[in-house]
């Protein structure tokens, strides 16, 4: 099994697809190391994305006061900046190589291309790929946006099972 292949299976999505299915997605991709590089910057298109197989991507933004907010740190095994995909061509944040990171990359236009193929077991094991990424940020947003919404007073603390156990545990 080769790098491209080892990052393949550590992304979700990825765990059950046959070994030939894998090893043709893995050859559409490139193989690359940065470090301490910006992968992309905050206003750039979105010609590109990675899939993260070692290190670390810090992921800044530029508030509105033009300060530099660092938004989240991301390991292995992610796919990021893969928002051109999703038709946003311009992207929202900064992706840079926290010291050294391995990561497989690819074109939006290659993938786009990958994600039209009809028939192709490549292009399933992908999409399923892209769902499990996208489902997985969309999570954290809700999360995010329930403890913004509890923080500024538009909610309540959500209640978990442990206190509700301990609420109604006669001891």
């Amino acid at each position: 099994m080769d790098e491209r292949q080892h990052i393949l299976t550590g992304l979700s999505g990825m765990a059950d697809v046959d070994e030939a299915v894998l090893i043709a997605l893995s050859r559409r991709f490139d193989f690359r190391t940065y470090e301490g590089l910006d992968l992309c910057g905050q206003g750039e298109r979105s010609d590109r994305f990675w899939i993260l197989g070692r290190g670390q991507i810090s992921v800044t933004r530029r508030l509105s006061q033009r300060r530099l907010c660092e938004i989240a740190r991301i390991g292995p095994t992610a796919m990021v900046g893969y928002a051109g995909l999703m038709g946003i061509v311009t992207r929202s944040a900064t992706l840079k190589a926290e010291g050294t990171v391995e990561v497989l990359e690819m074109s939006t236009d290659e993938g786009l291309s990958l994600l039209a193929a009809d028939g192709d077991p490549a292009a399933s094991a992908f999409r399923r790929a892209i769902i499990a990424a996208v489902s997985r940020q969309v999570a954290m947003a809700n999360t995010n946006i329930g403890k913004l919404a509890v923080e500024v007073g538009l909610a309540e603390q959500p209640i978990t099972e442990e206190r509700l156990l301990k609420a109604h545990t006669l001891l």
